[in-house]
């Protein structure tokens, strides 16, 4: 799955003036993203792959807990997150969340969310724009969070 051509797929980029460990270790600092996270304001993880996420997200307004999966953990380099209800039948979505070194102290930062299944459809209908504006918003809170806190 292509994030850039896959057509039930929101994604956010930010350039952060900071260095890549550093985004990283702001970016899985779970327990302080109340602190900084509009979007995401709560994160339980036990960040072995399979293991639950439980996550507490402000979404159109609302505050709901979502229940998901630890898919991915590249130390230093992404982490993702999903649900696949019916086998992935239903409904097969990852939260990919990566740093990418652009020199030494700057990062690119990427999100995205891919969508399948047959409520994949629905699910964009009603939450891209809010999903978009969500992302948008913690991309920009980590930038803040990340610059503001790099002693270099």
């Amino acid at each position: 799955m292509d994030p850039e051509t896959h057509p039930r797929c929101v994604r956010v980029e930010r350039t952060i003036a900071a260095p890549a460990a550093h985004v990283w270790q702001v970016l899985v600092d779970f327990a302080r993203y109340p602190e900084w996270n509009p979007f995401t304001y709560g994160v339980e993880v036990t960040r072995e792959i399979g293991g639950p996420v439980t996550l507490h997200v402000a979404l159109g307004g609302k505050k709901l807990t979502m229940h998901e999966r630890l898919t991915r953990w590249d130390e230093g380099r992404a982490v993702a997150w999903g649900v696949r209800w019916g086998g992935g039948l239903l409904l097969d979505c990852d939260r990919v969340q990566s740093v990418e070194p652009i020199d030494e102290t700057t990062t690119r930062y990427r999100g995205h969310e891919a969508f399948d299944g047959l409520l994949a459809p629905l699910v964009i209908a009603l939450y891209r724009r809010p999903l978009e504006e969500g992302f948008a918003a913690a991309a920009d809170a980590l930038a803040r969070r990340a610059e503001l806190t790099y002693a270099g």
